[in-house]
């Protein structure tokens, strides 16, 4: 299974990378609804950042977007990065990749903002399995109300976390 990873730049990408949002809403959240996910498409969009994971007949089978800086510090903290989405169509979730994508995106977050420092990454409250996948990379944590209730934050230097995937590229 052959993926690659693309920072979406041409309307095309966006527009791909929108239905794949739109077709997988549910998997972020049950209550997700058409208008949510419009709103928060076009708020990374216009003020983050969307990496798509194609397959070989070059599909959109998973995406992440990121801030550069926090909503909450109106995006003024240019030292953080911010993790809130990653979905992955079913067939393709797996530790696999999940580590060939953050690995992707960590290193073209430090080559496109050198500036960054730290990277966070947000999980719903509620979602096990992201919490303790997170908790392998990072070393420290925060809570805060997101929009379908608590989500755990989770920080780790970015440096640390690049070469805490190194290892796992070595296997």
């Amino acid at each position: 299974m052959t993926l690659s990873y693309q920072r979406c730049v041409s309307d095309d990408d966006f527009a791909k990378a929108s239905l794949f949002m739109l077709a997988h809403k549910r998997d972020l959240h049950a209550s997700y609804s058409t208008l949510e996910m419009v709103t928060l498409i076009y708020s990374y969009v216009t003020q983050g950042n969307l990496i798509c994971a194609r397959d070989a007949d070059n599909r959109v089978v998973g995406i992440v977007a990121y801030y550069y800086g926090t909503p909450e510090q109106e995006f003024q903290d240019k030292e953080v990065a911010l993790i809130d989405i990653a979905i992955a169509d079913r067939g393709y979730r797996g530790s696999r990749l999940f580590v060939q994508g953050l690995q992707y995106l960590v290193n073209e977050i430090i080559e496109v903002h050198p500036e960054i420092q730290e990277l966070r990454l947000a999980a719903l409250a509620e979602n096990d399995y992201l919490r303790r996948l997170y908790a392998k990379f990072t070393s420290t944590r925060f809570e805060r109300e997101g929009t379908h209730g608590k989500e755990v934050v989770f920080c780790e230097k970015i440096n640390k976390i690049r070469d805490i995937l190194k290892k796992f590229t070595r296997i």
